[in-house]
């Protein structure tokens, strides 16, 4: 019997939470997206050489690890699990040759949420659905011989619609 796989909802919440002298700041953002049901997550190690080939967005592919259909895509989250080395995380556009980076301390995370995140494309900065795929490699600065892992979790929508109870 074959297994369906029912669409589920993606629940995304951040909370940030500081306190300066005796005053608490902060927020709790709750952010969920309907009709999910594809999910890569991966722990990868990378190399502060040469960048490493994270993940890739296509118009359409098969289903294979590390990739993921563009139009689908709703949630990347990219997070630098090591404790003392940073890593840069490079976001190539449609072309080789046109990036932009972004540098994750040790421990940090970043987040791409929804295709609808956009730049504005006449201001020259990089529009978020021109992403085709994310590159890593450990700073320079690190310890060539030590090993440097990343995790991430890419979620897309998919699956069947759930029967109505």
């Amino acid at each position: 019997m074959a297994t369906t796989i029912l669409q589920t909802t993606l629940s995304v919440s951040i909370n940030e939470q500081v306190s300066v002298n005796g005053r608490v700041y902060g927020n709790n953002i709750s952010k969920t997206f309907d009709g999910q049901g594809k999910v890569d997550q991966r722990v990868m190690e990378i190399s502060s050489e040469v960048y490493t080939s994270i993940f890739d967005w296509k118009a359409s592919l098969p289903d294979e690890k590390g990739t993921g259909v563009k139009s689908e895509f709703t949630y990347f989250r990219i997070t630098n699990t090591d404790d003392s080395i940073g890593v840069i995380v490079s976001y190539q556009l449609n072309t080789a040759t046109d990036v932009f980076s972004v540098f994750l301390p040790a421990g940090c995370s970043h987040l791409i949420m929804s295709n609808d995140a956009d730049a504005t494309a006449s201001s020259g900065a990089p529009v978020m659905q021109d992403i085709s795929g994310v590159l890593a490699k450990s700073e320079p600065d690190g310890p060539a011989a030590t090993a440097v892992y990343i995790e991430y979790v890419a979620v897309f929508s998919g699956g069947v619609e759930p029967p109505l109870t």
